[in-house]
């Protein structure tokens, strides 16, 4: 299960930089911003962003590192998932500023 929750924390990471940071979502951004103060910030924090992604991918997938109450299991996971996926999009991030990106 340690094997299935790093690759899903690598799936988040990826979702989360390319929809908050990548030029393609850009205008998407742009105009959930305009839309909605809390969709905008949303969108545009990486660390944010793959919160909500790491619970979609844990209702999917349904990794449990703990094997306690479901519900807890699930919701731990998830966190897990967010935090490494956060490590992984601030090392994504420092090597995009690195190359001039």
């Amino acid at each position: 299960m340690v094997k299935t929750v790093i690759f899903l924390s690598m799936v988040c990471a990826s979702i989360s930089f390319t929809v908050t940071e990548t030029k393609l979502f850009k205008p998407f951004r742009e105009w959930t911003k305009r839309k909605s103060k809390f969709l905008g910030e949303l969108f545009s924090c990486g660390y944010c962003f793959g919160h909500w992604v790491a619970f979609a991918l844990t209702a999917i997938y349904r990794p449990r590192l703990l094997e306690s109450w479901w519900l807890t299991d699930y919701f731990l996971t998830a966190l897990v998932i967010a935090w490494l996926s956060g490590l992984q999009w601030a090392l994504m991030c420092l090597f995009m500023t690195k190359t001039g990106k």
